[in-house]
């Protein structure tokens, strides 16, 4: 059996903002140190209530990564309709280089309305059903970033490479991976860093997803 800690970084009493920073970090090195299997940061917006005050669980995992050598870091999750696909692929790739694979990546659709509204207007929770297809291709977005050196897009919300952009820049000579060579337009987007096997819990219908 394995123990993982979810880290949801209460703040009933209002104490500085750094000190609940000190004591996330404190129980951090603790689980690590303490062999603990994993430890898992929420993603939440706007409480003032003190009942979840972790707004991006990646810095904390960047954090972790720096102060452990063991423990597994997961996201309990990122909410993946807030955030614009290429830039959240880039950022999970980044983690889970710092931590040399220790990466556990948690997705969700969002839970509170206040939160949604205000951060993506197409995750506006009163539309379930767009809010559902927002997070599908959100999700399959991430999918291609990970698994493919070159891919493209074309959705609802989202298209890449934007259409009709022509790339000339004199380092990256034309290639035909992920260029139209007739006109050099790009047909492709290229994802820098290195490919990553990570798995996805879907904390919506508790699914575990593994990408290649």
């Amino acid at each position: 059996m394995k123990f993982g800690y979810f880290c949801n970084t209460t703040n009933w009493t209002h104490k500085p903002y750094h000190q609940l920073l000190d004591e996330t970090k404190e129980i951090t090195e603790f689980c690590d140190q303490n062999n603990w299997n994993s430890i898992w940061f929420t993603e939440h917006h706007f409480n003032h209530e003190g009942m979840e005050s972790c707004t991006n669980p990646l810095m904390l995992g960047a954090d972790a990564a720096a102060r452990t050598k063991n423990i597994r870091i997961g996201q309990a999750a990122n909410v993946i309709t807030f955030h614009n696909p290429i830039r959240l692929a880039e950022d999970i790739a980044t983690l889970d280089q710092l931590s040399k694979g220790r990466v556990e990546v948690g997705v969700a659709r969002g839970v509170y309305g206040r939160e949604a509204i205000n951060l993506n207007k197409e995750a506006d929770l009163k539309d379930q059903a767009k809010n559902f297809r927002l997070f599908a291709e959100t999700l399959e977005i991430l999918k291609k970033a990970w698994s493919e050196k070159f891919f493209n897009h074309e959705g609802e919300f989202y298209t890449y490479p934007s259409p009709n952009y022509v790339w000339q820049h004199d380092m990256s000579p034309p290639s035909e991976e992920f260029m139209n060579m007739e006109d050099s337009t790009m047909k492709k987007l290229v994802f820098c860093l290195s490919r990553i096997k990570i798995h996805i819990l879907n904390t919506s219908s508790c699914r575990w997803y593994k990408i290649y």
